[in-house]
């Protein structure tokens, strides 16, 4: 009842808290159109520009202006024109210009800054030391030494672009920079733009780092709150790096977590309505806690790879336990409700019974949930079945329960340390659960 009143407050509040933090931009009102292009006539002429080896070279979407090496400069526009399909395979197709030209952005891509601000190029008011800045439909960056990480900011900055044309956009300024960073993880395959994806390896995403970044700034500071990286501003991304990390592994959970990228992709299709990111806020508050509970175990064990699907939980609350009581454990999937609810101070011994493949190249790796001793992850054994315990409600302050971790294995007693259901998993890289096969018996029971 609390929960479902204060969504009928929050729905009679909306109008009134709309922000008024990001600059007001110039829209028509007597239609839906696009942001006006606010490109300025150069003040150089293009054969000025080949004069100081600044060359154009120009696609349907992004006029780019650089000093790099022509022959990878030529790559970088067709790259935008692709990104332009994603974005509105993603957002839903721009609203037309009133003028009914085509969408297309400025690009200054920079190797040595001085040519460009000798000839007019490069805003005053642009920051002293700067990756990539946008503004308008204009965008300015520095030259990166990795091709992968190059056309990474490229895109980041040209996605900064294409949001700032859609009207009426009113979101939070971390889900602006994490969709950025989203559409700017990509791959070319057969020299197609695949775009939106989480990092399988650091190898083929050089530069990119977003999920290093998190790792030590949860051993540094602890877990950023979901909710509160909505309430960024662009200060914070000045002042600490790791914040650029927080809005993307933001924008990725919402966009891959079974539970919630339906509602965050329409919403993401609904931008032109400014209350499109208040009513997404809104649409999670009927199981916000669980959401919640899934982003703190992602950021807790963000590695490459992360496999949203089969780390999704389904809760299911325990029932105290009466006798024992049996669970079957799948080896292919993250936490899993043991149906029981243990109680705080009480001892039980799980026994757990069966085989289960972890790999199957080179060859099948089988363990028992004891765990295999030649490889390790988060310092325990391989394959070890791990509990955890999710209390009905989390007490204020209390740091996520699911992360306090106990290993258990073939046999063992375990000492409850707060009431709640028994969650069980094995450990394995959260990247590596694809290939798991088979399940082991688990069987619940007081200890004498």
């Amino acid at each position: 009842m609390k929960t479902a009143a204060m969504i009928c407050w929050l729905m009679l509040l909306l109008p009134f808290v709309l922000s008024a933090d990001e600059p007001v931009k110039k829209t028509d009102a007597a239609g839906l159109f696009r942001v006006r292009d606010d490109r300025p006539v150069l003040p150089v002429t293009v054969e000025q520009l080949k004069k100081l080896g600044i060359d154009v070279f120009e696609s349907k979407r992004l006029k780019l202006f650089t000093d790099i090496d022509p022959k990878v400069a030529k790559t970088l526009p067709p790259l935008i024109d692709q990104a332009y399909v994603a974005w509105e395979e993603y957002f839903g197709k721009l609203p037309p210009a009133r003028d009914e030209s085509e969408f297309q952005i400025n690009g200054y891509l920079m190797k040595d800054r001085t040519k460009f601000v000798s000839v007019g190029l490069l805003r005053a008011d642009l920051l002293d030391q700067f990756h990539g800045q946008q503004i308008g439909y204009q965008f300015w960056m520095m030259d990166q030494e990795q091709d992968y990480y190059r056309r990474h900011l490229l895109l980041h900055e040209a996605t900064h672009a294409f949001m700032w044309a859609i009207p009426h956009l009113d979101v939070p300024y971390s889900h602006l920079e994490g969709m950025a960073e989203h559409f700017g993880t990509h791959r070319l395959v057969g020299g197609q733009l695949q775009t939106r994806l989480m990092p399988f390896n650091r190898a083929d995403f050089r530069g990119h780092d977003r999920l290093f970044l998190m790792r030590r700034d949860v051993k540094q500071r602890g877990i950023s709150e979901l909710l509160d990286i909505s309430e960024w501003k662009s200060a914070n991304f000045q002042t600490l790096n790791e914040s650029y990390a927080w809005a993307w592994g933001q924008s990725v959970f919402f966009d891959e977590n079974p539970r919630t990228r339906e509602r965050f992709r329409k919403m993401a299709k609904s931008l032109t309505n400014p209350l499109a990111w208040k009513t997404f806020e809104i649409e999670l508050q009927p199981d916000l806690p669980e959401i919640v509970t899934e982003w703190n175990l992602f950021a807790a064990d963000a590695w490459e790879g992360f496999d949203f699907e089969r780390a999704s939980i389904t809760f299911r609350e325990g029932t105290p336990l009466m006798k024992s009581q049996r669970a079957e454990i799948r080896a292919d999937r993250g936490w899993q409700s043991s149906g029981v609810l243990v109680e705080k101070d009480h001892r039980y011994e799980i026994v757990a019974t069966g085989q289960f493949t972890l790999a199957e190249k080179p060859k099948p790796w089988v363990s028992e949930a004891d765990g295999v001793t030649f490889r390790y992850h988060n310092g325990r054994p391989l394959g070890q079945l791990l509990a955890t315990i999710r209390p009905a409600k989390k007490t204020e302050n209390e740091t996520e329960p699911m992360l306090d971790v106990k290993p258990l294995g073939n046999k063992s007693v375990f000492e409850s340390s707060r009431s709640g259901t028994l969650y069980l998993r094995f450990n394995d890289h959260p990247a590596e659960l694809a290939d798991n096969r088979g399940s082991v018996t688990v069987e619940i029971r007081e200890a004498k």
